[in-house]
């Protein structure tokens, strides 16, 4: 598809925003086949197979690629196969509050939707829980800080259970930048946030820890060695090397997996 790498360009741009893009596989592939075919597109947005799902009737027109934009109350905007990037641009101008998940609420958590908009998460439930006691008789200003309230507290709640996930699978790496994340100015001053930041202070000083986050490391410098590798067997042997050299490392592990999926 000549299209895709515009398509990659629109969802850098626009992910921050409110922009979800789904590639739909309908041509029988297999995993395997999708995985290589994203691999070698370099593409970072999601893709499914279609498998037995007709999309509740949204059959698309003839041909492929065939595309739907969903606009941000749920509806279908437009469906056709050339085009849709103006449409998706316009949508996205209806979103005051990205990733609140609401067009607009009462004018009283104007201030609270904007801070969680730009990402002020903490600032955001404040200020809504400030709104709340204040307008205790307002039943629209109530409910809108509850919905923000609600979608601060989801967010945390998410990134503590891919934290602990993390963590129990050993993969500190990933786990260190979401307590960073967590213990940030975004979420400064909630008791979860100062929580993250004496986690992520014990977690760096565990000697176990601190040998996994270099074999996570060293493990992203040899897959990135591997993209100027000449050969899948180059990269294989580099794989083994690093698995031989790390054993007994979740890194390893993730490297085993990786030589085992290349053939040859």
């Amino acid at each position: 598809m000549k299209a895709l790498p515009s398509v990659e360009a629109l969802w850098q741009k626009n992910k921050d925003r409110g922009l979800h893009i789904f590639l739909v596989e309908s041509q029988g592939g297999t995993l395997e086949d999708i995985s290589k075919y994203v691999k070698d597109r370099k593409l970072t947005f999601p893709v499914a197979i279609r498998n037995e799902c007709d999309f509740n009737g949204y059959k698309g027109g003839n041909g492929l690629p065939y595309a739907f934009v969903v606009g941000p109350d749920g509806k279908v905007a437009w469906q056709g196969r050339d085009g849709y990037a103006a449409v998706i641009q316009k949508e996205l101008e209806r979103i005051k509050y990205p990733g609140l998940g609401k067009l607009d609420v009462a004018p009283e958590l104007v201030k609270a939707a904007t801070q969680f908009g730009t990402g002020n998460y903490a600032a955001a439930r404040e200020e809504a829980m400030k709104v709340k006691e204040k307008e205790a008789d307002n039943e629209t200003a109530v409910a809108d800080a509850d919905f923000i309230i609600k979608r601060v507290e989801a967010r945390v709640s998410n990134l503590r259970a891919k934290i602990d996930d993390a963590k129990s699978k050993r993969r500190y790496h990933e786990a260190v930048a979401m307590l960073e994340e967590l213990s940030g100015k975004a979420y400064k001053g909630m008791e979860e946030s100062d929580k993250a930041a004496e986690e992520l202070k014990e977690l760096k000083k565990d000697k176990d820890v601190k040998a996994e986050l270099k074999a996570w490391a060293d493990l992203a410098k040899v897959l990135e060695a591997n993209e100027k590798a000449k050969s899948d067997v180059d990269k294989k042997k580099n794989l083994i090397k690093f698995v031989e050299k790390n054993e007994g490392m979740a890194a390893a592990d993730e490297a085993k997996a990786l030589a085992d999926a290349i053939s040859g």
